[in-house]
């Protein structure tokens, strides 16, 4: 019987965490068939060990794909989306795992009575690896006691209460066409992309735990790394797109490393940055705003003079 849903599952030296991954995919409850589609990106841990045990045990729904060589995230990605059988696409990182039974079963029911829905997210808990804690996602403020929130592709470029482990999106919204398009490929894109064919809902439901691995405190430059990043991915949008509300994010974003970030007391002195200057500078270029460069720079000589 073919599979209503594809759950996507990309691995790749996962195999402390696998269990729980591909148990909590198991777990679902629901009255249609969905498939487990495991890619396994040549992990020279055990994954492949413990990934052919469940595949033995459960043929009916795992499909196992164990790459020969190491071809890397984005390929593994696309080669994935391919094996897809399934109406919808659900996907579940190797480390990541799922706490709802029901996760499935009440994402498929929404998005088949509303056909202006392309995708459904909901909330997760955030495991610290290194400390052994959970910890809540911090998506609060959005959601500010309400059942559920919407989003568009205008509002992507405000806040977005969505996590990759958590979302069912339509299939035929997902063009791989894009991962040849963008440089190092994210699932922000074809978040963006899919947007353009409707809306997306968001549950304020705790769905699954989301594993963050920091290898201890993050570095000063892994900090930097992540806002760049951002940043990067937002100016692919606004470049390939044409798309100027992309603008939105990269600003509040270059706000949080300047504010966040390169002000922070672990800097001897902000006076000497050249990073910040150069980050003000290109907030400058994109906003146009005088008075909020005059602002950051003035904020530069008192944090130099009262630390």
């Amino acid at each position: 019987m073919k599979p209503e849903i594809s759950v996507i599952m990309l691995t790749y030296n996962h195999a402390p965490y696998l269990k729980e991954a591909i148990e909590g995919v198991l777990s679902q409850k629901t009255n249609f068939p969905f498939e487990l589609i495991i890619c396994n990106d040549n992990s020279p841990d055990e994954s492949d060990r413990v990934i052919a045990e469940y595949a033995a045990q459960y043929p009916d729904i795992i499909r196992y794909f164990n790459h020969k060589t190491n071809i890397g995230f984005v390929e593994n990605q696309r080669f994935a989306f391919a094996q897809a059988k399934g109406k919808y696409v659900a996907y579940c990182e190797g480390d990541d795992y799922w706490t709802d039974h029901e996760k499935l079963q009440f994402q498929y029911d929404f998005l088949e009575k509303n056909r202006e829905y392309v995708m459904v997210t909901a909330r997760n808990l955030l495991f610290h690896q290194d400390e052994n804690t959970l910890t809540e996602d911090g998506k609060d403020h959005m959601f500010q006691g309400k059942e559920y929130i919407d989003y568009t592709q205008d509002s992507f470029f405000v806040q977005r209460p969505t996590q990759t482990f958590t979302y069912l999106i339509r299939k035929d919204c997902i063009d791989s066409k894009w991962i040849d398009v963008y440089p190092n490929y994210r699932d922000l894109y074809y978040f963006y992309h899919a947007l353009e064919f409707g809306k997306g809902r968001s549950f304020n439901k705790i769905v699954g735990v989301y594993r963050l691995h920091s290898g201890g405190v993050f570095s000063s430059l892994e900090t930097e790394k992540q806002y760049r990043t951002s940043i990067d991915l937002f100016k692919n949008i606004k470049r390939i797109n044409s798309d100027k509300r992309a603008d939105q994010q990269i600003l509040s974003t270059l706000d949080q490393l300047i504010n966040k970030y390169y002000y922070e007391k672990e800097f001897v002195s902000p006076l000497f940055n050249g990073k910040l200057y150069a980050t003000i500078f290109e907030r400058l270029s994109i906003s146009g705003n005088t008075g909020t460069a005059i602002k950051q720079l003035l904020k530069t000589i008192k944090y130099t003079f009262t630390r």
